[in-house]
């Protein structure tokens, strides 16, 4: 099972050229023999930058995600197109801005076919016990049905929007943002637990659905956990992408 770092694994900083873990000691990565020139501390001014930095990324896509979910004249599939492309200009502004911190999550250090398989494999799971579960929950305690975004609008291209819209621009974009940039910045200002759990809670809010919070928190969770220990985002995102595939399935062949 993957768990959060331990306190002696807590007791590390991150290598200045590809952002591995390495021991507080260390004059040079164990991953790529990069030698650390300084260590990687934050001052209090970079701390405010970093928070200033973070919260106005988040308030955007917080915005963004009101605007689509409460304004009725908002909840069409063409405008699910504009706001998740707002979404996606944002995440690149911000993690271009950052660059220097996300460029080695874009890297794939050990990359292992058979460890992805396993994800994925974890992820339509969880997306078929969630899916049932929350269909369950609206259906008995909530006496409703489950709404999604309908595209059927947009004629024979709906399935290939909704893919499109829901599983891929999510899987990539959502993950640059909230495990990518998000992430790395409040590991800048907290130690990596507390950095899995704000990120985690953060990513669960956008969504505005209480009911969505109990398995929101966790995938969230999960998702963070294993970006800390591979040191990329890209199984996060084939993970995102196979678990919303799976409910873009479910919506389209009930």
């Amino acid at each position: 099972m993957i768990g959060l770092p331990s306190d002696n694994e807590n007791r590390h900083k991150y290598c200045l050229h590809c952002n591995g873990a390495i021991a507080i000691e260390s004059r040079f990565c164990k991953h790529c023999g990069s030698i650390q020139i300084t260590q990687d501390t934050t001052t209090s001014e970079e701390r405010w930058v970093i928070i200033q930095q973070m919260s106005v990324f988040y308030g955007i896509i917080l915005l963004i995600c009101c605007l689509s979910s409460f304004v009725d004249a908002f909840k069409t599939s063409k405008w699910e197109l504009v706001f998740q492309g707002l979404m996606a200009a944002t995440t690149i502004t911000f993690a271009f801005y950052n660059w220097p911190n996300i460029r080695p999550l874009f890297r794939w250090p050990n990359f292992s076919l058979q460890k992805l398989c396993a994800y994925c494999a974890i992820a339509i799971v969880m997306a078929i016990i969630v899916h049932y579960t929350i269909r369950w929950l609206n259906a008995v305690v909530f006496t409703r049905q489950i709404i999604y975004n309908d595209f059927s609008d947009m004629g024979k291209f709906a399935p290939y929007l909704m893919i499109f819209s829901m599983a891929v621009l999510p899987a990539f974009f959502e993950e640059l943002g909230f495990r990518g940039y998000l992430l790395q910045g409040l590991l800048k200002i907290s130690d990596p637990g507390q950095a899995v759990f704000v990120s985690a809670f953060l990513f669960s809010i956008i969504h505005l659905s209480f009911l969505s919070l109990f398995w929101l928190i966790p995938f969230a969770w999960y998702q963070a956990t294993i970006r800390l220990k591979e040191n990329t985002i890209w199984y996060g995102v084939f993970i995102h992408f196979f678990f919303n595939l799976s409910a873009c399935i479910y919506q389209m062949w009930p």
